[in-house]
């Protein structure tokens, strides 16, 4: 079910789980000043959260923002046919079935008044974009940076202890994996914090309420 987070800014969770590690999923919904919707990272569609989507307004946009994140990208357009696709390269080259505009360099004008974007560089088989929400202060990533408080299991536990990824929000090791170019990465980090953020959402776990500034650049020293 959706669950308010501030003034038009939304998300739903569902579980995931890779080889018994569980990271969860969540989906992030902006109410744009058209009065429309944009869908970050779409997760499966149930009966109960289209309806609590429908009651908000109109779908305009459903982004796939990295290239992991996508599974879903397609279902949710065929439920929404009217909403634009939008995703990273690496999504886009997954589904030459759909029709997908790539997520632009540019302002959209879709967005332009409410959310700033731009590709985070360094993670080329990653191409993740991020999102910040002007309004509430909301930076909106997928995998840059993740945060569980707590683990749900022993094997979760363990991922999250060796990767130094427990308790606080952490560039995990997989995430340190993807990155090629280390100078890169510390720029886009440097650009992200440019944004005056508080609050930082993620595609996995929990959501930094406040403290997101220190915390991103916390999680980045490594760089």
């Amino acid at each position: 079910m959706l669950q308010s987070i501030d003034t038009n800014l939304w998300t739903a969770t569902q579980p995931l789980s890779i080889f018994g590690v569980q990271i969860g999923a969540r989906m992030t919904v902006v109410k744009l000043g058209s009065g429309g919707l944009l869908v970050h990272a779409p997760i499966s569609l149930t009966p109960e959260l289209r309806a609590a989507i429908d009651a908000l307004g109109p779908v305009q946009a459903a982004v796939a923002p990295n290239s992991m994140h996508h599974m879903f990208l397609g279902p949710f357009l065929a439920a929404y046919p009217q909403a634009r696709g939008y995703a990273a390269p690496g999504a886009i080259a997954k589904h030459p079935e759909l029709q997908l505009a790539p997520i632009p360099t540019n302002p959209d004008l879709l967005w332009a008044g409410d959310l700033d974007h731009f590709e985070l560089d360094g993670a080329p088989g990653l191409g993740e974009v991020a999102f910040f929400h002007r309004a509430s202060r909301t930076l909106i990533l997928t995998d840059w940076v993740f945060y569980f408080k707590e683990a749900p299991n022993w094997l979760t536990g363990l991922y999250l202890r060796l990767s130094r990824a427990l308790g606080k929000p952490a560039q995990t090791a997989f995430l340190r994996g993807m990155i090629k170019d280390r100078a890169a990465a510390r720029a886009a980090i440097e650009r992200l914090l440019q944004w005056d953020f508080d609050r930082v959402v993620m595609s996995h776990r929990d959501i930094l309420p406040t403290g997101g500034k220190d915390a991103v650049r916390a999680a980045a020293a490594w760089l």
